[in-house]
């Protein structure tokens, strides 16, 4: 009799068990699956400032009120820009008297946003500007606090890519490194 109640004990306290590890992995699959929408773009609006993967804090100077890039022995790179701004901060590249170039590559980036460079110069230069109702141009600001810069050096550029370019216009860190595979270069 006492074997009968042990095992009815056993038997029990399994299907206890089972009943528990089931609930648990309900509520883990719940979790998983089914996150509010909200909750997922919270946290990726509290991590969209940090440096995307593989992009490098170096490349490039803040110096009086700019932002120089300097890619080194990188032929063609690639940065992103954060507006780590409330407004939109314009971005105008400063060309030298003695350049053959006559296209400026100017560039808006929305408060809070990501913005991606592709340039095979060995130098470029951006002076950074807000809105303002005096100027048709903006205000100059300083760079240094206006904006943060990262350069991804280990990027794959196709023989079409080659060359000075923005991207695209301003998105959330996800949605450009989306943008730059979609581009077809390889970050």
């Amino acid at each position: 009799m006492t074997q009968q109640k042990s095992k009815v004990a056993v038997s029990s306290l399994h299907q206890t068990l089972i009943y528990f590890l089931l609930v648990s992995l309900s509520m883990l699959i719940y979790s998983l699956g089914y996150a509010d929408e909200n909750d997922v773009e919270d946290t990726d609006t509290k991590n969209d400032a940090t440096y995307p993967t593989g992009c490098l804090d170096k490349g490039y100077k803040f110096k009086l009120k700019t932002v120089n890039l300097m890619p080194g022995e990188n032929t063609q790179t690639m940065y992103f820009f954060y507006n780590v701004r409330n407004e939109p901060i314009s971005l105008y590249q400063m060309l030298k008297e003695d350049s053959t170039r006559s296209l400026y590559l100017n560039h808006t980036i929305e408060p809070h946003q990501w913005s991606v460079l592709a340039i095979s110069e060995p130098k470029m230069r951006f002076i950074c500007t807000i809105p303002s109702k005096e100027d048709d141009y903006g205000s100059i600001v300083d760079c240094a606090s206006s904006l943060k810069v990262c350069q991804n050096v280990d990027v794959r550029f196709g023989l079409n890519n080659k060359g000075n370019f923005w991207l695209h216009g301003s998105n959330t860190k996800n949605g450009a490194l989306r943008q730059v595979v979609n581009y077809g270069i390889i970050p």
